[in-house]
């Protein structure tokens, strides 16, 4: 009885840590939430041109005006789910600073996410979708570019933390609690990105938009397994539908 007692639980453990080996993508088309449209095809006169975003994660070590982010969010990873191990522990968790670039989720192995071209391309769609343009193009530079505008943006933060809960009992006995419906952990994804509109003939920028966006999932059992990072897509099309918001109003002064 003692040695049934024990398996249990470890085969619930293993069921669980089997799903941290689920790889995920950056699935913008079919995140929740609809792509916002503000008139109807055919309507609008200008041409935009989509190109790769800026990775710019690292300029809150140095940059003043990100002093607050860089101590809330330092850099590299940390933490760990062995902490869950130890008695009176009640999670083990993790925080990355660039989770495409780091292994072990609370239900997830890798995460495959090109952060210069998944949001440029994002932000084409939702381009598209809006029909405030007539033609919405990709490039690869500003060069490139054959449009009357230039969609560029800039990414300061794609902070990943996770925790998976074990109750202050261990790992070797709160997959009882999960089997009985108790979350099994958490995972919370955070977003800032700004957008910046250029007038192709004089680059300069005539338009910007900042967006700061954080949310959380619960993980259960029997629910959201390898659904760790599926809010980046969410947080995206928010920042959009914002963004496109407000250049609706502002685009026929421009």
């Amino acid at each position: 009885m003692r040695m049934r007692s024990f398996v249990l639980p470890a085969a619930l453990l293993a069921a669980v840590l089997c799903g941290c080996t689920n790889v995920a993508t950056f699935d913008y088309a079919g995140a929740h939430g609809t792509m916002v449209k503000f008139q109807e095809p055919g309507t609008a006169t200008k041409t935009i041109a989509v190109v790769p975003f800026l990775d710019q994660r690292g300029t809150k070590y140095f940059d003043p005006m990100q002093a607050g982010q860089a101590a809330a969010h330092p850099a590299g990873d940390h933490g760990s789910f062995y902490l869950g191990f130890l008695p009176l522990v009640p999670a083990g968790f993790v925080e990355k600073e660039e989770p495409e670039n780091s292994e072990d989720f609370v239900s997830l192995g890798r995460f495959h996410f090109n952060v210069q071209n998944d949001l440029a391309n994002a932000s084409l769609l939702s381009l598209k979708a809006s029909n405030l343009f007539a033609n919405v193009t990709k490039a690869n530079n500003l060069e490139q570019a054959k449009a009357d505008y230039i969609w560029r943006g800039k990414v300061t933060n794609t902070y990943y933390s996770g925790s998976m809960y074990s109750y202050c009992i261990t790992y070797f006995l709160s997959p009882v609690l999960w089997v009985l419906g108790a979350p099994s952990g958490t995972s919370e994804n955070e977003l800032w990105v700004k957008f910046e509109l250029v007038e192709r003939a004089t680059g300069k920028v005539v338009w910007n938009y900042d967006y700061r966006g954080r949310d959380y999932i619960t993980h259960w059992l029997y629910a959201r397994i390898g659904k760790d990072t599926s809010l980046y897509p969410q947080l995206m099309k928010q920042a959009m539908n914002g963004a496109l918001y407000e250049l609706s109003k502002k685009l026929p002064t421009l």
